[in-house]
């Protein structure tokens, strides 16, 4: 599946204009974690403007090791594959509407062939003022997750530097109670997150924070998801890129701090180191 992915973004880059093509690769360390021990991510992208419509598609290919904590004896590693799909039309210049979809390929996880389906609509208060409304359907064999996100987005200029700030909720509510074999005690969860970018002559800043309790939570407007019954309570993120003519260079690390539930640790730190190169043409 990668390699037709690739291939197709690629010929594309050829044939249409206004599109962009990404890749990111993220180094994943975890600390305390009961089994995981380090792991990376393949991320390939394309985005393709035409009209009144954005269009992105996203292929994700991550691998993690595991091992006894104990004994250190390898265990089998974690392999996961997702395709991710993203469509916003635009229905006026302040008014758009978005949806989403995630496909789920995982060898352990019994969140394994899920689906993830989004919608959302994004409203330009005024030139400086958006708000955003996205509610996330994720669907697995044994129980269902509902999300729903407001996000307000706020951009400002201070001298030579324009910035854009979000500050938002997420709502989560899991309808069923059984995680293979583990019993889910909580349903609904709800979390605040603020994020605030800094651009100046092409050198861009990213400083971002995410408070409270949150599970199989869907990020990144719907092209992402956490499928595992991982209890996110902290995260933290810094990212600095610089933009050139037709090429940007993204660099970012993120910090959670987390709760295995099956496992039943608690205080597992994981740090994301993440690169990526996006081509505009």
């Amino acid at each position: 599946m990668k390699k037709i992915l690739v291939t197709t973004a690629l010929l594309s880059s050829y044939l249409l204009a206004n599109s962009e093509i990404s890749t990111y690769y993220t180094y994943k360390d975890y600390d305390n974690s009961k089994t995981k021990t380090e792991g990376k991510t393949l991320d390939y992208r394309f985005l393709h403007n035409f009209q009144n419509s954005e269009l992105t598609i996203n292929y994700e290919d991550s691998l993690t090791k595991r091992e006894n904590e104990l004994t250190k004896i390898k265990m089998t590693s974690l392999e996961i594959e997702k395709l991710s799909m993203k469509y916003l039309y635009h229905i006026s210049n302040d008014l758009s509407i978005k949806t989403s979809f995630i496909n789920i390929e995982d060898n352990l996880a019994p969140t394994d062939n899920g689906k993830v389906y989004g919608f959302g609509f994004n409203k330009n208060i005024d030139s400086s003022n958006q708000i955003k409304l996205d509610t996330y359907l994720s669907d697995y064999e044994d129980f269902n997750v509902n999300q729903y996100d407001f996000t307000f987005i706020k951009k400002f200029r201070f001298e030579n530097i324009n910035f854009q700030a979000q500050t938002g909720i997420k709502y989560i509510d899991i309808n069923g109670e059984k995680y293979q074999n583990y019993i889910l005690e909580d349903n609904y969860y709800m979390s605040y997150f603020l994020n605030l970018n800094a651009n100046y002559n092409g050198f861009i800043l990213g400083l971002g924070v995410i408070n409270g309790d949150r599970l199989f939570s869907v990020q990144e407007d719907g092209l992402k998801v956490e499928h595992h019954a991982l209890e996110q309570n902290k995260t933290y993120l810094v990212s600095l890129g610089k933009k050139f003519q037709n090429i940007d260079v993204i660099t970012k690390y993120i910090y959670s701090n987390s709760k295995e539930l099956p496992e039943n640790r608690d205080d597992v730190s994981s740090k994301f180191f993440t690169f990526g190169l996006n081509y505009k043409f």
